[in-house]
C-alpha cells in the first residue's frame, strides 16, 4: 500500500492528509498529524472526500455537441475545432467577446496558465470564483493594509483575548478550526459573534450580537465613536501607524450607541459590551461570508477601522483573518483578476515586465468580471475550468440563458454538472488526486498537492489541456509541468517569491507568502508609506422586507457535485427556516409548503419554524439548488459581488390542491 500526501479539496483550511493508494485505487485517507495548521484533524467531508473520483458517472472522453446531443469526439478534433472557434470570434468580434472563468479548487498553476492564455489570445476577461465570495476582503485589506490576505492565523486564535466573528459559522463551514476556539475558550478567551442568525458556532460565543442584515457598518461606526469619545482606543498606535484619523474622528461622530440599538436591533448594553471586549489587547477580528455578500468592501472597511483603533494588527494573537470558503480561492483571487496583473496594476511597466517573462504583451484594457459577463455582457465565447455558474450563480435562470446564448462554451469539469449539460465541447479533467500543483490556504499557507493515482479513461490534467489549447492556437510558452509553472508563476507573482518548492512540499512546516512570519505588519504595513489607513464608509439605508440569507451546512459543500457522489451523504432537503412571529403573521405552520418569490424568481419549498432564526429573516441552506432561482443578481457596485444574503422575499403557503 502507497501512502501519498495532500491537501483537502474543500474549504480554505487546506487540511493536510494521507492518501493510501493500491493498484492506482485510493483505498482511504487519514489526516496528516504532521500539518501545520489541521494538525491531525479532519472533518466528516474531508474524510471522505476521495469518494467522488471513484463515482460511476466520471467523465471519461471528450463530448461535443450535435444540435441538441452530447456525443463522443477526440481531444485532437475536440482541441483543434475549440481553437478554431476561438480564432474565428476573435477576428469577427474581437479579443474581448472571450472570456476565462475558473473555480477555486483548481491550483495556482492551473489558475495562472489559464489566465496567461487568455491574456495571450489578447483578453483581460479572466476571473476566478473569489469574485462572488471574498473580493471584497481582498479589496479592502489591500487598499487599508496592503494586501489583500489574512494578516495573522488561525493557529493564533488560542493566543488571543477575544475572536470577533463576523458572518460566519465555522461549526459548519470550516469545522476543523473549532479546535482553536475551544482552546481559546480554554485560555479564557472570550468569543464575539455578529450575526443575524444563532448559529452553532454563536451558541459557542460568549457575546452574541444579533444584528439586522444589511446593518453591519452603522454598527461598526457607532463602536469606533464609542472607542475614540471614551478614549479606548490605541491613541500611540493610532498616531505612528495609521492615516486619516482626523477627518475619521471627524465623520464618525453622528453614529451613536443610542441609534445603533434602533438601526440594528442589538440593545445598548450588548454594544457597549463588546466596544469595551475589543478595545483590549490582543484580539483576532475574523470574517466571513454574512459580511461580504451583503455589505461588500464598505462593510469589510468598517471592521477592519475598529481593528486599527484598537491597535490590534502585528502583534501575536491579533490582526485580521479571512474565512475562505474554498481551498485555493485565495491563490485564485491572488493571481486571476480582470483589472489587474498578477504582477501589480494595469500599467505599461507592469505590462513589459510581463512581456519579458511571457513573450507576449497582454492588453491593457480592463476585462469583465465572471459576474458582468454572465449577468448581462454581449460576450460570445466562454471557457470554463471546474465551474459550474449555472447552478452557483445568483439569477441562475438568467445565467443558464446567457450560456445558451453563447457561440462558443467550453467546460472543463469531471462531472457532467448543469453548466456542463450547456456546453459546446465538455473536457473531462482530473480530480484533485490525480494531479499535482500547489494550494493557498485561507492562512496564507502554499502547500503542494502530490499526485495519487492516473486519472481514468482520456481524462487529462488540466495544465495538459490548457498546454495543448495554446498549441492549437500557436502560442508558445505554456509548460504543462506544474513544477515549471509554479517557478514562473512566483516570478511574476511578487508576493509569491518568498516561497521555494521545498516548502511548500514540506507539511511540517509553514510556507507562507509574501514572508513566512505567521503575523504580518509587526513594524510596518504593505502600503506606499508604510502606514495603514481608516476609511470611513456610511451606512446605506437597510432594507426594510423579509431579508433571505443563505448560508453553508456541515455536511454540504457549495453545488454539490462532489457531495452528491460521496456514500453516506443524502439529499439535504429543500427547507426554508422562519421565526415564529413572521410565520404567524403569514399564517404559516411548520412543515407547510410554501413558494419564496423575489423580483428575480422563486421556489418551492418547505417551511420550518425556528427560534435561531431573527424576525424580519429567513433562512435557506446555499446547496439547495432552487434556491438561486430567488437569490437575485444585485451586485455590490464596487467589487460586483452578489449579495447573495441580502435579497427581499415575499412566502405564501400553498394551500392544498387536492
Amino acid at each position: 500500500m502507497l501512502e501519498t500526501k495532500s491537501i483537502c479539496p474543500y474549504c480554505g483550511v487546506g487540511c493536510g492528509l494521507i492518501l493510501e493508494v493500491d493498484n492506482n485505487l485510493i483505498m482511504r485517507l487519514y489526516p496528516d498529524q504532521d500539518h501545520v495548521v489541521s494538525r491531525g484533524h479532519i472533518c466528516g467531508k474531508g474524510s471522505t472526500a476521495h469518494e467522488p473520483g471513484n463515482s460511476w458517472d466520471r467523465l471519461l472522453y471528450p463530448l461535443k455537441r450535435e444540435k441538441d446531443v452530447m456525443v463522443r469526439t477526440s481531444w485532437d478534433n475536440a482541441l483543434q475545432e475549440i481553437a478554431t472557434k476561438l480564432l474565428e470570434i476573435r477576428k469577427r468580434y474581437g479579443p474581448e467577446a472571450i472570456g476565462f472563468y475558473g473555480g477555486c479548487q483548481n491550483t495556482l498553476e492551473e489558475g495562472y496558465t489559464m489566465m496567461k492564455l487568455a491574456r495571450a489570445l489578447g483578453t483581460n476577461n479572466v476571473d476566478s470564483c473569489a469574485r462572488v465570495c471574498h473580493d471584497p476582503s481582498a479589496t479592502a485589506l489591500k487598499e487599508m493594509v496592503g494586501l489583500g490576505a489574512t494578516s495573522t492565523s488561525v493557529t493564533e486564535i488560542p493566543r488571543s483575548k477575544a475572536l470577533v466573528i463576523v458572518g460566519e459559522s465555522l461549526t459548519e463551514s470550516h469545522p476543523v478550526l473549532v479546535q482553536y476556539l475551544s482552546l481559546l475558550k480554554k485560555n479564557n478567551g472570550k468569543i464575539a459573534v455578529i450575526d443575524p442568525r444563532t448559529t452553532g458556532t454563536a451558541k459557542m460565543a460568549d457575546l452574541h450580537l444579533k444584528s439586522r442584515p444589511g446593518t453591519d457598518i452603522y454598527l461598526f461606526n457607532a463602536v469606533a465613536n464609542f472607542l475614540i469619545s471614551n478614549n479606548l482606543y490605541d491613541r500611540k498606535f493610532v498616531e505612528d501607524r495609521v492615516d486619516g484619523f482626523e477627518e475619521f474622528s471627524r465623520l464618525i461622530k453622528s453614529y451613536t450607541i443610542q441609534e445603533a440599538e434602533r438601526i440594528t436591533g442589538i440593545e445598548q448594553h450588548i454594544i457597549v459590551e463588546f466596544a469595551r471586549l475589543i478595545s483590549q489587547k490582543p484580539v483576532i477580528f475574523s470574517w466571513g461570508l454574512g459580511l461580504t455578500q451583503t455589505g461588500g468592501p464598505k462593510a469589510v472597511r468598517s471592521l477592519i477601522n475598529l481593528a486599527l483603533l484598537t491597535g490590534n494588527v502585528g502583534i501575536d494573537g491579533a490582526g485580521l483573518l479571512v474565512y475562505r470558503g474554498q481551498t485555493n480561492v485565495q491563490g485564485s483571487g491572488d493571481l486571476i483578476k480582470p483589472n489587474v496583473f498578477p504582477n501589480g496594476p494595469m500599467a505599461l511597466e507592469t505590462a513589459k515586465e510581463l512581456e519579458k517573462i511571457w513573450g507576449f504583451l497582454p492588453p491593457m484594457r480592463e476585462g469583465k468580471t465572471v459576474t458582468e459577463a454572465l449577468l448581462g455582457s454581449d460576450m460570445k465565447a466562454i471557457v470554463l475550468m471546474n465551474f459550474n455558474p449555472a447552478v452557483s450563480f445568483p439569477n441562475r435562470r438568467k445565467v443558464e440563458n446567457f450560456l445558451k446564448s453563447l457561440e462558443l462554451l467550453v467546460v472543463m469539469d469531471p462531472f457532467m454538472t448543469e453548466t456542463a449539460k450547456l456546453a459546446h465541447y465538455v473536457l473531462p479533467s482530473a480530480m484533485w488526486t490525480e494531479k499535482e500543483g500547489s494550494v493557498t490556504s485561507l492562512d496564507r499557507i502554499v502547500k503542494w498537492r502530490f499526485k495519487a493515482a492516473s486519472p481514468p479513461g482520456e481524462v487529462k490534467e488540466e495544465l495538459e489541456i490548457l498546454s495543448l489549447l495554446a498549441d492549437r492556437l500557436e502560442l508558445k510558452g505554456f509548460s504543462r509541468d506544474p513544477k515549471e509553472v509554479f517557478k514562473e508563476m512566483k516570478t511574476v507573482a511578487k508576493t509569491y517569491s518568498n516561497l521555494t518548492l521545498d516548502q511548500v512540499m514540506d507539511y511540517s512546516t509553514p510556507s507562507r507568502y509574501p514572508e513566512n512570519d505567521t503575523v504580518l505588519y509587526r513594524t510596518r504595513f504593505y502600503t506606499s508609506n508604510g502606514k495603514a489607513k481608516l476609511k470611513f464608509e456610511e451606512q446605506p439605508e437597510p432594507k426594510s422586507g423579509l431579508i433571505l440569507i443563505t448560508g453553508r451546512a456541515v455536511t454540504r459543500y457549495n453545488t454539490d457535485e462532489m457531495i452528491s457522489r460521496t456514500p453516506g451523504f443524502s439529499q439535504l432537503a429543500p427547507v426554508i427556516y422562519l421565526n415564529l412571529k413572521d410565520a404567524q403573521r403569514l399564517g404559516i405552520r411548520d412543515n407547510d409548503l410554501v413558494k419564496v418569490t423575489s423580483r428575480c424568481g422563486m421556489a418551492i419549498l418547505n417551511a420550518r419554524i425556528s427560534p435561531d432564526v431573527l424576525e424580519g429573516t429567513v433562512f435557506a441552506y446555499m446547496h439547495v439548488r432552487s434556491i438561486n432561482n430567488v437569490v437575485c443578481d444585485e451586485l455590490d457596485p464596487e467589487t460586483k459581488t452578489p449579495r447573495y444574503k441580502y435579497t427581499e422575499v415575499s412566502i405564501s403557503k400553498i394551500e392544498n390542491i387536492y
